[in-house]
Parts: structure tokens; sequence; C-alpha cells
């Protein structure tokens, strides 16, 4: 068994947003394993999903330039020690020309690449002198090229405050499609989109078979036991209410007694209805964990979640539309978030 530390518990709380008894209860359930707890409170509809625990992470921002032609896009990641510093105009500006830099001489051995300001000093001596400059250390710790394939286009959006930045990319039947206004505009929204709905694959097809079946098993756990804890609570009622009727009977008082013995008419009947909808819930439960897991795909893949701009579209239907209005199928290939910090979390 793993020691369940204090800081166990609340990285558990980071990542479910359950609350402190809950992560400990679960914890100790799982013999202080993270993956398995987080399972558990799952299934007992206690953890948000797919909520990550917050990452460790440097301070710093996400620079992003795309080509005119949208056939290729440069992501740079600058770190530096305080948020104060990532919010500054002369940091900023770094960013932005460190990232130009790659789009000119490409993202290989980037910091030993010449300065292209000063083809004298390579890329890291001008890191140095910005250090003195900015008063903090500084780092790249990320700079990648994000290539569209055939006809494709990619385009990227770049949250508020540069903490969060999506590359994602389109493909076309051909070169016009590509560069057509509204595939661009499409392109740029979706990128929005994944910010804004945290998609984690295009479609249900990129999910693995272990993800699934392990979304099925939690399905058909967590159903079971929300039939079970619908019947406790009934039958919680029930004892309370007796119980209120024996002191009752106690102090012989004729008025409250019929009252509870109403009542505890009443809730036992609801216990009756409650097993009921168990056994419905049993005999039908492929079809409701079906349901579930559906659901899931509608949360985590891109196609099926519903428009950010507007909830009563699903994105591929916006998908369809636009093939249709250019005259050729358009598709999403692929597409990545990118956040401060992770790198420093890997």
């Amino acid at each position: 068994m793993s020691v369940i530390t204090a800081q166990t518990v609340n990285d558990l709380r980071q990542r479910t947003g359950a609350g402190l008894m809950d992560c400990k209860k679960a914890l100790t359930e799982a013999n202080g394993e993270m993956e398995k707890a987080v399972e558990i409170l799952r299934i007992k509809g206690i953890a948000t999903r797919n909520k990550k625990a917050d990452r460790k992470a440097s301070e710093g921002i996400l620079a992003v330039q795309v080509d005119a032609d949208g056939k290729s896009a440069i992501l740079l990641e600058l770190n530096c020690e305080t948020d104060f510093v990532a919010k500054n105009e002369n940091f900023i500006a770094l960013a932005k020309d460190l990232v130009g830099q790659a789009t000119k001489h490409g993202v290989d051995n980037f910091l030993d690449q010449p300065y292209h300001a000063d083809t004298s000093r390579k890329v890291n001596d001008f890191l140095n002198d910005q250090v003195t400059k900015i008063g903090e250390n500084l780092k790249v710790s990320r700079v990648l090229k994000f290539p569209a394939s055939g006809s494709g286009r990619v385009s990227a959006y770049v949250h508020t405050g540069a903490k969060i930045a999506v590359l994602l990319e389109l493909s076309t039947k051909s070169p016009a499609g590509a560069s057509h206004a509204d595939v661009a505009e499409f392109a740029r929204q979706m990128a929005m989109q994944v910010v804004a709905n945290n998609g984690r694959f295009v479609r249900r097809e990129d999910v693995s078979p272990e993800v699934v079946a392990k979304e099925k098993e939690i399905a058909l756990e967590f159903t079971k036991s929300e039939a079970d804890k619908a019947i406790e609570e009934v039958k919680r009622v029930i004892e309370d209410y007796k119980g209120q009727l024996a002191e009752q009977t106690t102090a012989n008082d004729a008025e409250a007694i019929a009252e509870l013995t109403k009542r505890i008419g009443v809730a036992e009947k609801q216990l009756v209805a409650a097993e009921g909808r168990k056994k419905a819930q049993l005999s039908n439960i492929e079809k409701i964990v079906s349901g579930r897991v559906d659901k899931y795909f509608a949360e985590v893949c891109l196609l099926e979640q519903s428009y950010f701009r507007d909830p009563d579209k699903k994105v591929l239907e916006l998908l369809a539309e636009l093939s249709k209005k250019i005259g050729e199928e358009v598709s999403v290939v692929r597409f990545t978030r990118y956040t401060v910090g992770e790198t420093a979390a890997e």
C-alpha cells in the first residue's frame, strides 16, 4: 500500500475537484493508488471528468507564427521566473522575435543558430543578454514546427494571456480549397473550439480501445452505484421517520404519530419505486452504458462537441456545411493543445 500523505490527498483534490474527506476515503479504498482513487471518485459521481491535476509550471508565454499560405506554423515557449515578467512588453516582444527566428531558420539546433539580427552571435548569446536586461532567468523550453500535409492548411489560436495555444490542421481536396477564406476562418474557429471545450481527440475512432473499455467499466459501475445510492437514501429517510415515530409514541402525541405514519407510508412507496427503477436499469444496462460512453465521446471528441458559439450545432454539422459551401470535402486532420509549463512537468 502506498503511503497516503496530505500532499497526495491535495493532489487528488486538484485533479478531481472532490472534497477532502471524499479524497481521503477514495485513496484509502484504493490503497494509495492515485489512478484507482480517481476511478473510484468517478464511479461515485464525485470527480469532475477529465479535470487534470494542476502542473507545477514555469511562468512564461507561448508565441505562434503561421505562414501566410497556412502551410505550417511555428510554436515557441519562452519561460521566465514570474508572471509579472511574462506580462512585460519587452518579454512579449522577445518571444515574438524568437519565433520569427525559428520561422526564418527552422527549429533544429535553435539556440546554436546564428541570431537573425546579428549573425556573428548565436541565439543563445542573444538570450543571455536579455537575462541581464529583463532581470530574470529566461529559457526557451520548446520550439516546434507544425506542418500541413498535402493540400491542407494549419491554423492557430493563442488564448488571452498566451498561456494556452492550439495548432490545428485541416485537409481539403485541392489547394484552392485550402486557401479559401471560409476554410481559413473555420480552422481558426476550430482552434478556438479546442481551447473552449478542451477536446482530446478529433473523432471517436481516435480513442484507444483501452480508454473506451475503461469508460464502459466506469459507466457500468456508476450506473449500479447510482441506483443503490437512491435506494439507500430512501431507506435512511424511513429509518429516520421510524426513530421519530418511536419518540412521539412514547410522548403519546397523536397528531405527530399520524403525520409520521403517513410520511413512512409515502417513503416506503418511494422505496418500492426506487427498487423498481434499479431493476429496470439493470435489465437495460447495456443501453444505459452505451449512452454514457456516447456522452464521453461528445465531451472529448472535437467533431462530436457542440460548437462553442452555437450549442445547438455540432462541429460535424458545421464541417458538412462548409464542405457543401466550397464544393469539396473538408476534414479535420489533427490538433494539439499546448499549455505553458507542460515541459517542466514531463
